[in-house]
């Protein structure tokens, strides 16, 4: 696996964390002026700033460790010689699938860095929103027109991320039904055993 240990650290906390996140908001009672929150909504709103901070911190550590998989790679879409790597990366995973095939994920794939690329700026979207709602909506649950804004897109992102959840792990199980072991390593925290 080509992550280093401090980001599947990260990942680990933010996927449990966005798993989690979604399944409340399924069941929290939003507040209303004439209606108090329930206490999943209390976790939802409390979970999200601490979802936000540790996505902060994975966004710093991209930054400063660069590694196998830099920036650049997550976002191939402002320069011409990432896009036409991704571009090649989509015809190479569609050639392989018609053969019922799938390309090795031993090194990193454009297509594979572009996609968790969007997944980051969903979940950093998302974690931004509801953050501000947060620590700017007042005691009597009215919105001002400004953070009304900051809701409907924090609610828009909602479906996109179930989407998005469902095609990153899906992607992620098809590798693991073709043989590419992708799941377990990315959730290996211990060092690897040398002997094993």
């Amino acid at each position: 696996m080509f992550y280093d240990r401090f980001t599947r650290f990260l990942h680990v906390l933010f996927a449990f964390g966005i798993v989690i996140q979604l399944v409340i908001s399924e069941w929290m009672v939003h507040p209303k002026p004439d209606r108090a929150a329930n206490f999943l909504y209390e976790i939802h709103e409390k979970l999200g700033v601490a979802l936000l901070v540790v996505l902060v911190i994975h966004w710093l550590w991209s930054l400063i460790r660069g590694g196998p998989v830099p920036l650049g790679q997550l976002f191939p879409w402002f320069a011409a010689a990432r896009r036409t790597a991704l571009w090649q990366d989509i015809k190479h995973y569609l050639a392989s699938f018609v053969k019922l095939r799938l390309p090795g994920a031993e090194e990193p794939s454009p297509l594979a860095g572009a996609i968790q690329g969007v997944g980051l700026v969903i979940a950093t979207v998302m974690a931004a929103t509801g953050t501000l709602i947060f620590f700017n909506v007042d005691d009597s649950w009215q919105f001002s027109n400004w953070l009304s804004a900051v809701k409907e897109v924090h609610k828009f992102l909602g479906p996109v991320m179930w989407t998005y959840l469902a095609v990153h792990v899906g992607a992620s199980v098809l590798h693991e039904i073709f043989g590419h072991r992708l799941i377990h390593p990315m959730f290996r925290l211990r060092k690897k055993n040398p002997d094993s």
